[in-house]
Parts: C-alpha cells; structure tokens; sequence
C-alpha cells in the first residue's frame, strides 16, 4: 500500500505540483489549504508524512508544529518555504526555526522531484525501523 503524504499548501497550482512530485515518488496526496482542513484530515486518516508550507497567509505554521504533532504523534514534517515577499530574510529565519523545532526535513522553494524522492526514501526508511522496532518489541 503507498505511504500517505498530507499536503498543506494556500496556493493551489503550487499544491497540485507539489502533490504530483510525490504521487511520481509513489505516495498517495492529500492538499490541503489551510489548518482547520490539515487537522480535519488528520483526525479522519493515517499519514505517514506531514509537508507544510511554513506561510499559509499571514500566518506561521511553525507556531502550530506542536499542534501537529499531537495529532500525528511520530510522523515525520517537512516544512517548505519561498519567504515572503516583503521580507526577503523570513525563508531563512524560518528554515532555522524549523531545524531548532526538529522538523525532519527542509524544503525550500523552489525544491525539484530529486529533492522529493530523497525525503520519501528517508521517510520509507523510518517508518521500516520503525515497524521493526514495534516488531521487536512485541516479540520479547
């Protein structure tokens, strides 16, 4: 069964690239646009990877990574971002916001498929350790 990636994007012809770049990497995608529908999904399926754009209007989904991770304990986020237009230094500030907040991976726009299919292999091979861990542990 392919992994499922939950995709919060406010621009959707960026949502409907960024979800074809992972359905070519073999995952299943599910956009989104804003966090009242991210948290709808995430409490009505399983996903095995959270990609979130850090601006989503004029708010800072970093502020709300905790909220995620209540909802999809131990699922791997990769956070995008391109900045802001009116603030040339906020990809930045926010890709270290990010890496200080443990975010797996970074994706800053404009990111390429190599750069998808890398996050989805490292993400394949989570989830088997975390699998064999589980399996492990029910053995003993």
């Amino acid at each position: 069964m392919a992994r499922q990636v939950l995709i919060l994007e406010d621009s959707r012809t960026q949502a409907i690239i960024i979800s074809k770049m992972f359905q070519r990497a073999g995952y299943e995608a599910v956009c989104v646009t804003d966090m009242s529908e991210a948290l709808a999904q995430l409490s009505a399926q399983t996903f095995d990877l959270l990609v979130l754009d850090v601006f989503i209007e004029s708010h800072n989904t970093l502020d709300d990574l905790d909220i995620y991770r209540e909802h999809a304990p131990d699922v791997p986020i990769a956070i995008m971002t391109a900045g802001q237009v009116n603030n040339p230094d906020a990809g930045a500030t926010a890709l270290n916001k990010a890496r200080r907040a443990r975010v797996k991976f970074l994706l800053p726009k404009p990111f390429y498929f190599d750069d998808v299919k890398q996050v989805c292999g490292d993400v394949d091979a989570y989830w088997a350790q975390t699998e064999r861990a589980g399996a492990a542990a029910v053995a003993e």
